[in-house]
């Protein structure tokens, strides 16, 4: 079925559209993986000035396309432990999860989560607690990094907006690279450069950014919108 824009005339359908999308994430997929030049994991933080601004179905999306390489595993943790979504971008049970594991209520191996894609698992945010970023910046936390390290190929984090609070920064810290994700005519620019200096401060490296919310054109078809552009550096 095809939509009529305004004049009527033809709009791309919407299976053309969720067609660019996946194509999309796939060429973010890899210039992540070309951004990033190591052996071993590559551990990939997510992160926003604020809240609303597509973070987490950036960062879910990113990480299933990683997934779909062969014999790549991929886990995403979910480090947004004040307002958590990864769990219902992915439809999994929140508990027990990171902050269960960070207080010693559980191993780590009770809260890895097996998602409906083969190579991709998540640790989902277990409770929300009264001190998240004392449980981010604790010993334990880098414990559990450098352990999925060994374990798997990608590990994404979807952190809490860096714009907002400072939780992220100690994860920045352990991370190969950092994915802001701004919204079209939401983000401003104060709100962008704040966020890259915290980033740059936090001795972070920002691989590129999402922009979400953005019109574009098909020459053929018209007008039409969708969801995720992407702009790398």
């Amino acid at each position: 079925m095809r939509r009529k824009n305004k004049k009527g005339n033809q709009n791309v359908n919407a299976d053309a559209l969720n067609f660019m999308i996946r194509e999309a994430y796939k060429t973010a997929r890899t210039n992540i993986d070309y951004s990033i030049i190591k052996k071993g994991c590559k551990k990939v933080l997510f992160t926003s000035s604020s809240k609303g601004e597509g973070k987490t179905l950036s960062s879910v999306n990113i990480a299933s396309a990683l997934a779909q390489q062969v014999d790549t595993k991929v886990i995403i943790v979910e480090c947004d432990l004040r307002r958590p979504h990864v769990h219902l971008a992915l439809n999994l049970t929140p508990s027990p999860g990171l902050a269960n594991c960070l207080n010693g209520e559980c191993a780590l191996e009770d809260i890895i989560k097996p998602t409906h894609l083969a190579n991709l698992s998540a640790i989902c945010y277990g409770a929300i607690p009264p001190n998240p970023s004392e449980l981010l910046s604790s010993d334990s936390m880098t414990t559990i990094i450098n352990r999925l390290s060994e374990e798997y190929d990608y590990v994404i984090f979807d952190a809490p907006p860096v714009g907002v609070v400072i939780d992220a920064v100690p994860i920045i810290k352990q991370s190969d690279g950092v994915v802001l994700v701004i919204r079209n005519n939401s983000t401003t620019y104060p709100q962008l450069n704040k966020t890259i200096d915290t980033i740059n401060r936090s001795g972070g490296k920002t691989l590129g950014v999402i922009v979400n919310r953005v019109k574009s054109e098909d020459t053929r078809s018209g007008k039409y919108s969708y969801n995720y552009n992407y702009r790398y550096e």
